[in-house]
């Protein structure tokens, strides 16, 4: 494993600052913020099933990619861009998993704007966590040519 370790930082160089891990952080922290509000709130079972399992991913992505830039490693391109399609859906969810008729999901409207803001949030970190990923991945290979 440690061998895989090396071949990759050779491949792709290393990243001794471990910059990036706020993004990652933030966006695992998102993770935790839609299941806490998924217990908090009153919202219809699919809502609520819904923001449980997209929180549980974001949290997961947010945590894989912190762990990598954590062991001075890049993130992940495409984990990073796991969180931007969660955030898409959840942008959409609101309007698609509706208790009328697919009108609105929840019944309050914090539960409804909460799934909005949240998925802009994600959109937002996962895309700009691709692009420095992607940025410093390719200044390593710039510098190493």
């Amino acid at each position: 494993m440690d061998r895989d370790r090396r071949d990759e930082r050779a491949d792709h160089g290393a990243n001794p600052g471990e910059r990036g891990k706020w993004l990652s952080a933030l966006i695992a922290l998102l993770g935790l913020w839609m299941i806490a509000q998924a217990l908090g709130l009153t919202l219809t079972e699919a809502q609520f099933w819904n923001d449980v399992l997209v929180g549980a991913l974001l949290v997961g992505v947010g945590g894989y990619n912190y762990s990598r830039q954590a062991d001075e490693r890049f993130a992940n391109v495409a984990v990073a861009l796991i969180a931007v399609v969660a955030g898409l859906w959840l942008i959409a969810a609101p309007f698609m998993l509706g208790a009328d008729s697919g009108l609105t999901e929840t019944t309050n409207e914090f539960g409804f704007y909460n799934d909005i803001v949240v998925g802009l949030l994600a959109v937002g970190l996962g895309a700009y966590s691709a692009y420095q990923a992607q940025e410093r991945q390719q200044d390593t290979r710039r510098t190493e040519a």
